[in-house]
């Protein structure tokens, strides 16, 4: 499974999506099913189970009330693992309370796959094959990683992935969110082990980095100076820099890993219709839109209703792993990680 840096990329498509969407295209708005949008106004409610930060979330409410001010969205958030064993306890006892189920590990949302309704977006055509691991689960928001640092202190900032494995950033001047901490991170380290090499993490580890919980802290500590730079989710750093904070960031030449989610309406849903307008929004061109522009997100689509932010289409290239690869490596290789990196949970 492991791979040298001299392979190509053609050898890497072998062990993920490697992808590049085409330039913009005019963007499509969205108008519900007249039906739908008064059954769902009837409903006036909807209750979201999601994995993801509770700001994010709640600025993408703020963007769908804009359109739906009759739906009020209330929001339970959790971190993954513990999403889904809420989940799993309250569907045992018939006592589920989702309405949409939004998780960053598609692994672990297929696992809950039967508590899913069967649904499909009117415009399902638009979004790439390769990033759906279920008919009922789709990516209504796709994160990608980018390298971030702090302009005030970093002179020389990296441009490669592999720039963060110099000596010169050596002593704790490089921030890592640990391996385990979810689905995005994952995703990240799968990438730098298949695409960037197998001695990746040992040359990377050697420059002594702090560990971070989650991709939060390790964003603040950069701004705040404790930290020079890391790998960050871009929807993260994007939002900060947008507020004047002292970060910046760019993507990876040798590819940007994405995590596209596994977002769904659950079987056992009180407001279905109001969760169906939800998810008919999220994956439409505005919902996109709304994704891009505001948390710098990219897209599952074919092609971006707008442009993508420091996105190259000529150059740039996404890649997620393999679903297979995803669900059956993750324990080995966090383990392995966790050793090379003196984590200890």
């Amino acid at each position: 499974m492991n791979l040298t840096r001299r392979q190509s990329i053609a050898s890497l498509a072998s062990l993920g999506l490697i992808a590049r969407f085409g330039p913009a295209r005019a963007a499509k708005p969205f108008t519900p099913d007249p039906a739908l949008l008064a059954a769902a106004n009837k409903e006036g409610a909807l209750v979201l189970y999601t994995a993801s930060l509770t700001e994010v979330v709640q600025e993408t409410i703020n963007v769908f009330n804009k359109s739906f001010p009759g739906i009020r969205v209330s929001m339970v958030r959790a971190s993954g693992g513990q999403l889904i064993t809420r989940i799993r306890t309250e569907a045992a006892s018939n006592k589920l309370e989702a309405d949409v189920i939004d998780h960053s590990d598609r692994g672990q949302a297929k696992s809950i796959e039967d508590l899913f309704a069967d649904y499909a977006p009117p415009n399902a055509a638009d979004y790439m094959p390769d990033t759906l691991v279920s008919p009922k689960l789709w990516p209504t928001t796709t994160p990608a990683w980018c390298i971030a640092w702090n302009p005030e202190i970093v002179s020389n900032p990296p441009k490669t992935w592999s720039d963060l494995c110099k000596p010169e950033y050596t002593g704790g001047k490089i921030g890592q969110v640990i391996a385990a901490s979810g689905g995005t991170t994952w995703t990240r380290i799968m990438f730098e082990r298949q695409v960037l090499g197998e001695d990746y993490w040992a040359r990377q580890a050697a420059t002594q980095p702090k560990l971070f919980p989650s991709n939060a802290p390790l964003c603040d500590a950069v701004i705040r100076g404790e930290v020079a730079m890391g790998p960050i989710l871009m929807s993260i750093v994007y939002g900060k820099k947008k507020d004047g904070a002292p970060i910046d960031m760019t993507y990876g030449t040798e590819g940007i890993p994405i995590t596209p989610y596994g977002t769904g309406i659950a079987a056992a849903s009180k407001h279905p219709n109001a969760a169906r307008l939800w998810m008919d929004w999220m994956l439409s061109d505005d919902g996109q839109i709304a994704s891009i522009r505001d948390q710098g997100n990219v897209t599952a689509m074919r092609n971006p209703p707008i442009p993508v932010p420091i996105f190259d289409p000529k150059t740039d290239k996404l890649w997620t792993p393999k679903f297979k690869d995803f669900e059956t490596l993750h324990d080995a290789w966090v383990d392995d990680w966790n050793k090379i990196y003196g984590y200890r949970q």
